[in-house]
């Protein structure tokens, strides 16, 4: 699996840096389709035109024009593409953005925006434009969007629910027990089951996992930890049970993560 950094498949049409932005348009042929990857820098993707199906550990979803997709770092998906093919816009923020597209951006999710299409035409627009006001109009349309999405994601989200989101942040490493998450929220633990897996794509212990290879992943790169040093630290109940989730969520064995993490160093 491959892991991409600031960057995606295909060969952008344009692309264009602004005040903290890297934003671009980029075509994929039709009935083609993307390998299972990854990214190592957060991102949202606008498809402007055609259509694909992703498939991801949230399932397999249509992904048409005018949807907005965030897609955090480590997100692991693969596209496939319908007979016209597609047009995507991909939005990366330099640093660390703070506030609400912070949040919008720590999970996948995906929505249908009103005005998207007429968002994703003028960003398209700015991207080609070659005036000295264009830098300024393309950071206002991604910035619109980008508040349009955080709006509706604080609709779709209620403030119970980013406690329980907040609690699994905080302190990954101890798991706390479904009927222990509901108290905190104030919600039957049945609702919560069903809401934290529609907001976020996954049970919340699939969520709770994630964040622990993500520890793993960190723990990795230093050579004086063995695998089974990092395995208990980070939450595992074993060397062979660590291998799998890990394995799973990467796409790479704990070892081959640490090799290649050093040859790229």
């Amino acid at each position: 699996m491959r892991h991409l950094q600031r960057a995606n498949y295909g060969r952008p049409d344009h692309l264009r840096h602004t005040d903290g932005l890297q934003v671009s348009s980029t075509p994929y042929a039709g009935n083609g389709a993307l390998p299972r990857h990854e990214h190592d820098e957060p991102y949202l993707c606008l498809v402007a035109a055609g259509g694909y199906r992703q498939d991801s550990s949230a399932g397999e979803h249509d992904c048409m024009p005018g949807l907005l997709l965030t897609h955090p770092r480590g997100h692991r998906h693969s596209n496939r593409f319908g007979p016209a093919g597609a047009r995507c816009i991909s939005i990366f923020f330099d640093g660390q953005p703070g506030g609400g597209i912070a949040r919008l951006l720590s999970d996948h999710r995906r929505f249908r925006l009103p005005g998207a299409d007429r968002l994703a035409a003028r960003i398209e627009d700015e991207l080609r434009a070659t005036d000295d006001a264009a830098p300024l109009a393309l950071q206002a349309a991604v910035l619109e969007l980008a508040a349009r999405a955080c709006r509706m994601e604080g609709e779709q989200r209620p403030a119970w629910l980013e406690r329980v989101r907040q609690r699994l942040h905080d302190d990954p490493l101890v798991a706390p027990s479904l009927h222990e998450l509901a108290a905190l929220a104030g919600v039957h633990p049945a609702h919560l089951a069903r809401s934290f897996r529609r907001v976020h794509g996954v049970p919340v212990g699939e969520y709770l996992r994630g964040l622990r290879v993500e520890l793993a992943r960190r723990a990795l790169r230093d050579a004086r930890l063995s695998i089974a040093e990092v395995a208990a630290a980070t939450g595992f109940s074993d060397q062979s049970h660590f291998a799998r989730v890990f394995r799973r969520a990467v796409g790479l064995t704990p070892r081959d993560y640490r090799s290649r993490m050093q040859g790229a160093s």
